[in-house]
């Protein structure tokens, strides 16, 4: 039984790391989100098309 506790207590663990590493990684998604859109729009403004920009940003 006490085995039993163990494993499950380490297993809840596990898990609440491994949701905090994912919401760390959304975190960062969503800030090179905001770069990426700033850098469009900059490129855009400058007068060239949205594929024109898009392809610079993403270092086409």
């Amino acid at each position: 039984m006490l085995a039993y506790g163990v494993i499950q207590l380490g297993s809840a663990v596990v898990s609440a790391v491994a949701l905090v590493a994912i919401a760390l990684s959304f975190c960062s998604l969503k800030k090179e989100s905001k770069f990426f859109n700033e850098c469009v729009e900059e490129i855009k403004a400058t007068g060239s098309p949205t594929a024109d920009a898009v392809r610079f940003c993403t270092g086409g």
